[in-house]
């Protein structure tokens, strides 16, 4: 029997690199219970597969609190009752009719021309910036504006309100950190309040000057019928659509092109051949997935058989910490998984989630990767690293860099 896994989120050397952690998981103890966060870590792929697909598993359950009642909380707490990310069906079902018309891929390959314009003019950017002061950082220089003036322009916001978001966006994701501290409760609970505020202001103003945007057709929804959007629901997913839309692309852009970095004969097959190019976003995805996992909880009681061959009884309102990064790296499922490999095909990664909670923004965030990493390769052929080691930010839900200084070889 081998020795069990000793599983620390919060050690410094595990959220510098904790796929070896998640292969030794994977290997001796694929349901693993953590104490600390009373949940259990689910590493392998067809589990985590399996119970994003499962109906008796959800984001939220009559009587069980995913975490402890806090009043100091309710400003954040108010913008997540509402999310397409923390409620079920029906109302899930009756939310997203509300707002998919903005994220199919019909509507999205329409954006296509204006995201290729928005990357080459950052990609210029980035290579001013890095003429000027010899080196830049990508994340903050490029990777950062493009998916902020995306969802920016889709939700209607003004140019000059823009600054604001990314600090809010920042704020209240750190409420997801299982190892958070109280003042970053605090910030969240801040920018939330904030953020709403926002929302609702900006909100009354489209009622009186309706656009072409999302949070004018949130608004017109609301006004034909109250009971098919409420005005927090409204709020809430305005909120969670900037988040999301800018979390994923930055992040995936980011370690994405650490990886391009580190795999030179991976990036020389980019840049020779770009038919590539979608493959390599997905792989991008795969290889180091910003978000490490996704918590669910027991609808009711429930009995499963594991990938291991285990029946496991699970009593409702059990947590499940179901690790999106182990299960992109399950040898079962991905040939040679430690290999950034651009030619990957298939490529079945759940970067985007499964089920229900399938990323409603995947075409649209999949365009602007592949527009953004076509431009550097364009724009900035000779794009290189301009530090030997990286630093991630130290969080277990989400996981990228702090920074990632380029110039050029």
């Amino acid at each position: 029997m081998p020795d069990p896994v000793t599983f620390r989120p919060d050690d410094p050397a595990f959220l510098h690199d904790p796929y070896p952690t998640y292969r030794q998981l994977r290997e001796t103890d694929p349901v693993h219970f953590h104490a600390p966060w009373n949940a259990w870590v689910v590493t392998r792929y067809r589990d985590v597969d399996a119970l994003l697909r499962d109906k008796r598993l959800g984001r939220v359950m009559d009587g069980v609190e995913k975490r402890p009642a806090n009043p100091d909380h309710a400003p954040f707490d108010r913008i997540q009752a509402g999310s397409l990310l923390e409620i079920e069906p029906p109302d899930h079902t009756r939310i997203k009719t509300a707002v998919h018309e903005v994220f199919t891929p019909k509507h999205v390959r329409a954006l296509g021309e204006r995201i290729e314009a928005l990357a080459a003019r950052q990609a210029d950017a980035l290579a001013a910036r890095i003429e000027e002061d010899g080196r830049a950082d990508l994340i903050r220089v490029f990777a950062e504006p493009i998916p902020v003036t995306v969802i920016a322009d889709l939700l209607g916001v003004p140019e000059a309100d823009r600054h604001r978001l990314l600090p809010w966006s920042k704020g209240i994701i750190q409420m997801f950190e299982p190892e958070r501290t109280p003042e970053q409760e605090r910030e969240a609970v801040d920018a939330a309040r904030d953020f709403a505020a926002y929302v609702r202001w900006l909100a009354a103003r489209k009622m009186e000057a309706p656009a072409d945007d999302l949070i004018s057709r949130m608004v017109g929804v609301r006004e034909d019928d109250p009971e098919r959007l409420s005005e927090d629901e409204m709020v809430a997913n305005a909120i969670l659509f900037l988040n999301a839309g800018h979390e994923a692309v930055v992040n995936v852009l980011g370690n994405g092109v650490k990886a391009l970095f580190e795999h030179p004969e991976a990036r020389a097959a980019l840049q020779d051949d770009r038919e590539l190019l979608p493959r390599a976003v997905e792989e991008m995805m795969r290889f180091d997935t910003p978000l490490q996992f996704f918590e669910r909880f027991a609808l009711e009681d429930l009995t499963v058989t594991g990938d291991d061959g285990v029946e496991r009884h699970f009593e409702a309102g059990t947590k499940f910490a179901l690790y999106y990064a182990s299960a992109n790296h399950d040898a079962a499922v991905f040939e040679a998984p430690e290999r950034f490999d651009v030619r990957r095909h298939p490529n079945p990664h759940v970067a985007f989630g499964l089920g229900v909670h399938y990323c409603i923004g995947a075409p649209l965030a999949r365009l602007e990767l592949t527009r953004a990493v076509d431009a550097l390769l364009t724009r900035l052929p000779d794009l290189a690293p301009a530090e030997s080691t990286y630093a991630y930010v130290p969080k277990n839900v989400f996981r990228y860099l702090e920074a990632l200084p380029v110039g050029r070889a």
